[in-house]
């Protein structure tokens, strides 16, 4: 990886390190549902009439929306509605590594080593960890099962990306959010109505406006812009292992701006969690050193 493409990287990271932050602010003011709506019209609009459609199949552009946005998007945003912490919920999410490369290395041929494996496995027992300390806390387990299909959501949406190859990636983030918002509208209505909707979006407060854009336009134009345009020019097993610096970041902004505290258990967990994925990235070189 080059020095602009690391860079680039780097920014996502950061980004996507306090976006569990405005997260948790906007949910004070709309339920999970509506936030996804309003997040992924700002998404699509203006910048629809401004930018032109990718090149490809309208399903490969729904089953995008679909994973990368909704299933992911809605199961978070209702894991942190729960009460699932901003740092627990992003380390959590990164299950999507394993997962990603997984899928990858059935589906597309691309290698699952030793390591991969090593790391899978550790990562299940920190899951293992974390939920015994889900079910002696206050924090209920569906929380933590959300986080876990919001995980597979986004390991789907990585592999819809890698046979889409190439093409415009803001292009595919705005036109990829069409089914997305679709999905949320639905539904939004079946369980609010329109009535509901409009009162929700009219009593936002200006955190929650200020969230909402900082979602919109931060989060998904620029994060995963770049992330997609990461991932069509490297193997997925290079680029998805990046993203465990993101819940470091979103740990120390939970425990300074919203006071989030996490039991034994949990603390145990997210060490043998980080350690699985230290093991998925860095496995190779360690196991080389080994072997000599």
């Amino acid at each position: 990886m080059n020095t602009k493409d690391a860079l680039l990287m780097a920014a996502v990271v950061g980004i996507w390190g306090i976006n569990f932050f405005f997260m948790k602010t906007a949910l004070v003011d709309v339920p999970p549902m509506v936030l996804g709506l309003l997040r992924f019209l700002l998404v699509i609009f203006p910048a629809v009439f401004f930018i032109k459609p990718p090149k490809i199949a309208w399903y490969w552009l729904a089953l995008y929306g679909i994973a990368i946005s909704f299933g992911q998007f809605g199961l978070m945003f209702t894991a942190l509605q729960l009460g699932m912490p901003t740092g627990l919920a992003a380390l959590l999410v990164q299950l999507q590594v394993f997962l990603t490369v997984l899928v990858a290395g059935v589906m597309m041929g691309e290698p699952v080593l030793r390591h991969h494996l090593l790391g899978m496995f550790a990562a299940a027992v920190g899951l293992v960890l974390i939920g015994i300390g889900q079910y002696q806390g206050n924090m209920p387990l569906v929380a933590l099962l959300a986080v876990v299909g919001a995980a597979a959501s986004w390991a789907v949406g990585n592999i819809v990306v890698k046979y889409i190859g190439q093409v415009n990636p803001l292009s595919l983030v705005v036109w990829g959010s069409w089914s997305a918002l679709v999905a949320f509208t639905a539904v939004s209505l079946m369980m609010y109505g329109a009535d509901g909707l409009v009162s929700y979006t009219l009593s936002l407060s200006g955190w929650g406006i200020a969230s909402i854009l900082f979602l919109a336009y931060v989060s998904s134009l620029v994060g995963y812009t770049a992330w997609g345009d990461l991932l069509s020019r490297h193997p997925a097993g290079k680029i998805t292992p990046f993203a465990l610096c993101v819940p470091v970041i979103a740990l120390l902004v939970g425990y300074i701006f919203l006071g989030e505290r996490l039991g034994a258990w949990h603390w145990a967990g997210i060490v043998v969690v980080m350690a699985g994925l230290l093991i998925h990235v860095f496995g190779s070189k360690w196991l080389g050193r080994l072997n000599k």
